[in-house]
């Protein structure tokens, strides 16, 4: 770019007031920039031809950003029925031979099932759906336990899986939640 060039572009300032007619904006033709700031535009902007945007990151990785699709149905629907079979059939192969309460173990147990229910499900791939995965084993100690949940629920499009597991030893309770978003 010319110092000519850059010099009529800085100059340039309309007055608020009044319209000048010899002052003339430079088109964008006239400016011209080097090829690479080109491409750092187009990836900033998300000026390319798809319809996919991306952020940068401050570790420079690239984010996608993609554009709304106003589509208020998700590809494919929570499914009660198989989730309730995923659960059952992974909490009595987990605890079918736990023949003791141990806290600490309890715990990690819990964990594991949780995260590995939660795994099983990414790989059904519910879209617009939020999983929520709940894992509680409690000693059975002739005590009574009391459990609420409480959130802003759609009726037509979330659903939940509960599953109970009792054994002499103790008492589990699974409950997976899909709530959708748009």
């Amino acid at each position: 770019m010319s110092q000519q060039q850059n010099k009529q572009t800085i100059e340039f300032r309309p007055s608020k007031f009044r319209s000048n007619t010899n002052l003339r904006r430079p088109s964008m033709k006239q400016v011209q920039f080097p090829e690479v700031k080109k491409r750092v535009m187009s990836g900033i902007l998300g000026l390319s031809q798809s319809r996919v945007f991306f952020h940068k990151r401050g570790d420079r990785l690239k984010v996608p950003k993609y554009q709304n699709t106003y589509r208020l149905e998700p590809f494919r629907y929570f499914d009660v029925e198989v989730v309730d079979k995923m659960v059952k059939d992974l909490m009595e192969s987990r605890l079918s031979y736990v023949t003791s309460y141990h806290p600490n173990q309890m715990a990690k147990l819990s964990f594991e099932i949780g995260s590995e229910l939660q795994k099983a499900l990414c790989k059904k791939d519910y879209d617009r759906y939020k999983l929520v995965v709940q894992v509680s084993i409690v000693q059975r100690l002739d005590q009574s336990i009391h459990a609420g949940f409480q959130c802003l629920w759609d009726v037509d499009r979330d659903n939940y899986s509960y599953y109970v597991f009792e054994n002499n030893h103790i008492y589990a309770w699974c409950c997976v939640f899909a709530t959708y978003y748009e």
